[in-house]
């Protein structure tokens, strides 16, 4: 996506729309990205160019059975809340109400960069969750292998 590390607290306004981060906010502006693909996913909404959700989300489905149930339910959970939006010349996204609602997003919000997306969580569920990754990896022998 747009190889930025960076994670930061941040609020909801009264009309949906978050401000990037300024780490990431530059990083869209050098990359001349106007617009992210947001989706719900495992608790949080995931942003990715529509470049990089092309690649990893649409294409890997459509090379699968298209019957399969598995897949259907991919499909379903991932592409049927897929939106695009636009970043505006401030470096804010207006988050859709679906969205908003499926990942619980009041005002306080975690803003995160993860390899090739962006991951935007209520900061409560935010805690929660990189607390049991915390305690996951601290019982881990390793990184996950692609083998594995």
């Amino acid at each position: 996506m747009l190889k930025v590390r960076c994670q930061a607290n941040a609020t909801l306004d009264a009309k949906g729309r978050i401000a990037l981060p300024a780490p990431l906010k530059r990083a869209v502006a050098d990359a001349d990205v106007t617009h992210l693909v947001l989706t719900f996913h495992k608790g949080s909404v995931w942003g990715m160019t529509r470049a990089d959700f092309e690649q990893r989300v649409e294409r890997r489905l459509e090379e699968q059975d298209p019957f399969a149930e598995e897949v259907l339910d991919w499909a379903h959970a991932l592409l049927a809340t897929a939106q695009d939006v636009r970043v505006d010349g401030n470096g804010r996204l207006l988050i859709p109400p679906m969205l908003r609602e499926l990942a619980q997003l009041d005002r306080d919000i975690v803003v995160s960069s993860l390899l090739n997306r962006i991951e935007i969580w209520d900061k409560e569920s935010w805690e929660t969750r990189f607390k049991t990754a915390l305690e996951r990896t601290s019982k881990a022998r390793g990184m996950p292998r692609k083998d594995a």
